[in-house]
């Protein structure tokens, strides 16, 4: 239900590409896309994914599970899945392990485990497990026979000789209800439990200590490499720790929490019910959408192996992305813009992410004429700003969807927003604080406000302030000069001039506009005033309020 990727199978190939065939009574997959970039559905299968197992290779092989739907296969050079005998149909298969082609261990919650050969033609009961409840089975990365079993029963189990023989390991694990198990680095392993949180040993094994994660029934881990960063989840709870357990972040919920991935790249991703899969924003420290298009609203299952990333879905869908190439991810997939009087404007952003490896090409399509969208073509990761000003439209609803065209899967932004009558602005901004009201509601400024000590004027980033007033700030490089227009109002500072222009009329100012931090502050008094607002000053709450009136 997750796994690392940074483990050095190579990654899937052949198997990856649409199939246009009907085997056995199965449908065929149906793509998403007309290319393979991004992320593609592979197939549908008649039920919920339960489990997945990959295996790279000169014969890669995928093996998927539903719920009381059968198993499949795919191997070598074929683009169809297959349908297994159906011995373990109606088990609950909880975990998968392609350790050859024809050669799998398949973990039941209830049934035990199942050494699979031939490629599904034959079914034999390991015994030598002494637990009926498989969680998990993990490949131990620094021995290929080596394995271990998350169990619900007897804990923490290893074998060293392919699965064929089981012993129980994990001394200091306090709880028999062992959920996942992951090798950090180096010596390092941590293991989860339903009842007890998350332990760790430093020693390969010999000993674990448990940790305080703060959620005590943790059921998926994940482990960034590139970020050194452990991941705990378990109900909708996420929880992150960059010392190996011995002090833990816990993150804003997700939503209910069925899987956990790491990215090569150092991406975590999170497999939720109710929202698909999403992205942990590390900067903005939230979680973000990672592909509307996936067809998997409701995640249940993720593998990663090697540069290979494959969902499985409640509805059945299995998708997968490819990530030695570009991939792209949108959030957020909806903006709402509210209600916008006439007099006003009102714009958001949204972030273009690569989750996979190359350069990223993306351009913005389906733009209508009264939307601004800056900037409108890009390479990389990237933000857009999305402008709508209320004074070009009618009254009313209005909805648009924005489409993200890349060379690593075409994405959509859907805009929403309403026009009303002419309204009153009131802006309050804190000196030091990046938080504002405007409106009611609360902003994020760019940069906070702060006193010039020489003259004593509140400074302020201006783009947010303008914007939200309805007018636009341009940037002149070549003059090192900001033009802010507001209605009929035009006003020009030049950086570190103790003039201005408004309306082409020069005037004094008292401190100049300057650049910290690649923001553009200004005195806020002298701009307010000369757009036609009110300013007012609270030294007790070191608040200034703007407002214009309607």
């Amino acid at each position: 239900m997750r796994r690392s990727c940074t483990c050095g199978i190579l990654r899937l190939v052949a198997f990856l590409t649409i199939c246009t065939m009907i085997v056995a009574g199965i449908a065929a997959p149906v793509a998403s896309a007309q290319s393979s970039a991004g992320f593609v559905t592979l197939k549908t299968f008649p039920a919920a994914v339960t489990a997945i197992g990959t295996l790279g290779g000169a014969t890669p092989t995928v093996v998927v599970a539903t719920q009381n739907a059968g198993i499949y296969s795919m191997s070598g050079t074929s683009t169809v899945f297959r349908k297994l005998p159906a011995q373990l149909d109606l088990m609950r298969l909880t975990s998968i392990a392609v350790l050859e082609p024809d050669r799998w261990l398949i973990g039941t919650d209830g049934d035990g485990l199942w050494l699979v050969k031939g490629e599904g033609t034959s079914f034999d009961r390991v015994t030598t497990l002494g637990c009926t409840r498989v969680a998990r089975i993990v490949q131990d990365l620094r021995d290929p026979n080596a394995l271990f079993i998350a169990s619900l029963c007897t804990g923490l189990n290893y074998s060293t000789d392919r699965g064929v023989t089981w012993k129980s390991v994990g001394e200091g694990i306090a709880s028999s209800l062992v959920t996942d198990v992951m090798r950090l680095d180096g010596d390092r392993i941590a293991v989860s439990s339903q009842d007890a949180g998350v332990f760790v040993s430093v020693n390969n094994g010999t000993s674990y200590v448990k940790t305080p994660c703060p959620i005590k029934n943790v059921s998926s881990l994940a482990w960034s490499a590139a970020a050194t960063t452990l991941f705990a989840a378990g109900g909708s709870g996420v929880a992150m720790t960059m010392d190996a357990g011995a002090h833990w972040t816990s993150l804003p919920s997700p939503g209910t929490v069925t899987s956990l991935a790491a990215l090569p790249l150092g991406a975590v991703l999170v497999g939720t019910a109710e929202r698909g899969v999403l992205r942990w924003e590390s900067p903005s420290k939230a979680w973000w959408d990672v592909a509307q298009g996936t067809g998997v609203t409701s995640a249940s299952t993720m593998v990663c192996t090697g540069t290979t990333l494959l969902v499985g879905g409640v509805t059945g869908a299995l998708v997968r992305a490819d990530l030695s190439a570009p991939v792209a991810a949108v959030a957020p997939a909806a903006l709402d813009l509210g209600s916008i009087p006439v007099n006003q404007a009102r714009s958001a952003t949204f972030a273009i992410t690569n989750l996979g490896a190359g350069t990223l090409d993306w351009r913005l399509e389906n733009v209508p004429g009264y939307v601004t969208v800056t900037p409108q073509t890009g390479r990389g990761n990237g933000a857009v700003t999305v402008r709508v000003e209320g004074g070009s439209l009618g009254k009313g609803p209005y909805q648009s969807l924005l489409k993200v065209v890349t060379n690593g899967g075409d994405q959509a932004v859907t805009l929403r927003f309403s026009i009303a009558a002419a309204a009153s602005v009131r802006i309050v901004l804190t000196v030091g604080k990046l938080a504002a009201t405007v409106g009611g509601r609360t902003v994020t400024l760019d940069s906070a406000p702060y006193i010039d000590r020489g003259s004593g004027c509140t400074m302020v980033p201006i783009r947010a302030i303008v914007e939200a007033l309805g007018g636009s700030v341009t940037w002149k490089a070549a003059s090192r000069s900001i033009m802010i227009r507001l209605g009929t109002t035009s006003i020009v500072l030049r950086i570190g001039a103790m003039s201005a222009t408004v309306d082409g009329v020069a005037k004094l100012v008292i401190v100049p506009a300057t650049i910290i931090g690649g923001r553009t502050m200004v005195p806020v008094r002298f701009v307010a005033e000369n757009l036609g607002c009110t300013v007012g000053w609270n030294a007790l709450t070191r608040t200034v309020t703007i407002i214009r009136l309607g």
